[in-house]
C-alpha cells in the first residue's frame, strides 16, 4: 500500500465528527512508513479543514497529504496549505457550469415534489453553494427517505449528463463522470502511485466508485457500511474490518502494514 484514501462520514468519523485517538495513532505509523493518506468526502473543503483541525490533522501534522471534497474536487498539501489541483477543478467547474441550468430545474421540481408529499428535509444546498461545490445536495431526515430518493432521481436523470449519488442522509446531483474513483485516478497520477498500489476505504453509496474495482484500487470496508457495500468488498476479496468507523479504519491500516 503506497496511498490511502478514506472516506469521512462513517468511516474515519465517529458521531460529533470526532477521530479516535487510536485511528490517529495508526494513520501516523502508515505516514511514517512512506504511506500517502488523504480524504475522498463528499464535505466541503472548508468542513474538512474545520474537522481535521478539531482532531489536530490538516497543515500542521503534515496530513492528510491530499483532501478529495465535493466528491471530486482535489486540494493537495503544499507548502503548509491545501491548493486545488488547477487542471482537473476547473475541468470539473466547466462540465458542472454546462450542466447546471438543467439540474437546477431539476432539483427544484423534484423538491417541489417532495415537499407537497411531506418530505422530511432539512436542507437544500443553494445556487451560490451548488456554483462554487459543483453539486447540488438535499439532506433528508433519515437514510430511508434517502435511498427511496436516490432511485426517483437516477430515473430522472437517465440520459442526462448528470448523475446522483448517496451517502447517508444526502443525495447529491453532479456532472456525469465526477465521483471519488475518478478523482483518486488523479491523485494517483499527482503523486506517481499506481492504481493497484492504491486501498480505498468508505461505508456508503457514494464510496462505490472508489470500490468496486472499476479503477484498480483495493477496497476496504468497516463494519457499519451498508450491507451492499460490504458484499461488494468482500466479492472483490477486499478486507471487511471486524469493527465500526474509526476503530475500523485503524484495525484496517493496521492489517496491511503488518501484510
Amino acid at each position: 500500500m503506497k496511498l490511502l484514501a478514506l472516506d469521512l462520514d462513517g468511516t474515519l468519523l465517529e458521531p460529533g465528527e470526532r477521530i479516535l485517538p487510536e485511528t490517529i495513532e495508526a494513520l501516523e505509523e502508515a505516514v511514517e512508513k512512506g504511506v500517502i493518506v488523504g480524504t475522498a468526502s463528499g464535505r466541503s473543503l472548508a468542513d474538512q479543514l474545520r474537522i481535521l483541525s478539531a482532531n489536530g490533522l490538516g497543515p500542521p501534522a503534515g496530513y492528510p497529504h491530499f483532501l478529495i471534497a465535493d466528491e471530486c474536487r482535489i486540494f493537495l498539501l503544499r507548502g503548509g496549505r491545501y491548493e486545488g489541483l488547477d487542471e482537473h477543478n476547473e475541468r470539473l467547474a466547466a462540465l458542472w457550469r454546462s450542466a447546471y441550468e438543467r439540474a437546477k430545474g431539476l432539483l427544484a421540481s423534484e423538491v417541489s415534489r417532495l415537499a407537497a408529499t411531506g418530505a422530511r428535509i432539512v436542507r437544500v444546498v443553494g445556487e451560490e453553494e451548488a456554483l462554487e461545490r459543483c453539486l447540488f445536495a438535499v439532506i433528508f431526515e433519515d437514510a430511508a427517505s434517502a435511498e427511496a430518493e436516490e432511485k426517483t432521481m437516477k430515473e430522472l436523470l437517465a440520459g442526462l449528463p448528470l448523475h446522483s449519488v448517496r451517502n447517508g442522509r444526502v443525495v447529491a446531483v453532479l456532472a456525469e463522470g465526477c465521483d471519488k474513483g475518478s478523482a483518486l485516478l488523479k491523485v494517483c497520477e499527482a503523486f506517481g502511485v499506481e492504481p493497484g498500489e492504491v486501498v480505498a476505504v468508505g461505508d456508503s453509496g457514494n464510496d462505490i466508485p472508489m470500490l468496486d474495482g472499476r479503477y484498480g484500487f483495493k477496497p476496504a470496508t468497516v463494519q457499519n457500511a451498508e450491507e451492499s457495500v460490504k458484499r461488494l468488498v468482500e466479492s472483490l476479496g477486499g478486507y471487511v474490518a471486524s469493527k465500526p468507523r474509526g476503530a475500523g479504519v485503524a484495525e484496517i491500516v493496521r492489517k496491511l502494514l503488518s501484510g
